[in-house]
């Protein structure tokens, strides 16, 4: 039957199910008797040694004969320790580190040697009338006699004795060379083209005059084309775009290029085109 469809029987209140509850698990063992085996204290940081260590091997290998102990420091336990700390005893000053000898300071006292020599008082004489009884004329005499004699420079070797004297070194030589190369290469160019231009003389003959109409006239004919483009343009006073700016250049270019090409065929006088 489906729940979602309507029906009179849905009016009638159904009755509750209750659910069965399990029965508390109770263990079989006493929960207030002591703890018979640990291995906290026996691996890593925590393992205690000596006498303690060796009770608490016993204790695992006699599950329930022996009670519970402590193989590890009180720090070790989880939460804070059962004994309170003391207020008084705190970490002092210089407890940890070695205290110096207090060094006795006494007056300071300038050594002797560092004395200057003293300034003479104005109560001192100089002593007057000191002489000598050397005879610089005979000490300079045999000094003189007994110096050695001054030793004089060796001369240098005289450039007009060379064997280059007056002759064009040979980097010259090799430069000239090069000049006068570059200037034969060179006249013979111009010799050249000189020829060229003499025997290629451009031959003229006369324009038709009714062909020169018919020149000016499509000439015209494309002026008036490329004047009703640059019409769209020219009344512009401001251009936006590059390219509207660069057509209108390209347009008044052509427009003076053809109205020189009109006003030189329609000169009086005949024309002479080349062959």
């Amino acid at each position: 039957m489906n729940v979602l469809t309507e029906s009179i029987f849905n009016l009638i209140p159904k009755p509750k199910q209750h659910a069965e509850k399990k029965p508390i698990y109770r263990s079989k063992y006493d929960p207030k008797a002591p703890i018979t085996g640990s291995t906290l204290g026996l691996h890593g940081t925590f393992a205690r040694k000596g006498k303690e260590r060796l009770l608490a091997r016993a204790l695992l290998f006699n599950v329930g004969r022996l009670p519970a102990i402590q193989t590890c420091s009180i720090n070790s336990t989880f939460g804070p320790p059962p004994v309170k700390p003391d207020p008084s005893k705190f970490l002092r000053r210089g407890s940890q580190g070695q205290v110096l000898p207090k060094q006795a300071c006494g007056k300071f006292k300038r050594k002797s040697e560092m004395k200057r020599i003293p300034v003479p008082s104005s109560q001192d004489k100089p002593i007057m009338g000191l002489t000598t009884t050397k005879n610089f004329i005979v000490s300079n005499a045999t000094q003189a006699i007994i110096q050695e004699p001054k030793r004089l420079k060796e001369e240098e070797e005289s450039f007009l004795k060379k064997e280059e004297y007056g002759k064009v070194p040979k980097y010259l030589q090799k430069v000239k060379q090069e000049i006068h190369r570059e200037q034969s290469i060179i006249t013979k160019c111009v010799q050249e083209q000189s020829k060229e231009g003499e025997e290629e003389e451009p031959e003229y003959e006369m324009m038709d005059e009714g062909e020169r109409q018919k020149l000016i006239w499509s000439l015209k004919k494309k002026w008036d084309d490329v004047n009703s483009h640059y019409q769209k343009i020219c009344h512009r006073v401001t251009i936006d775009s590059l390219g509207d700016m660069k057509r209108k250049e390209d347009q008044e270019k052509e427009l003076q290029h053809l109205e020189d090409d009109i006003q030189r065929l329609s000169r009086p006088g005949p024309l002479y085109i080349s062959k």
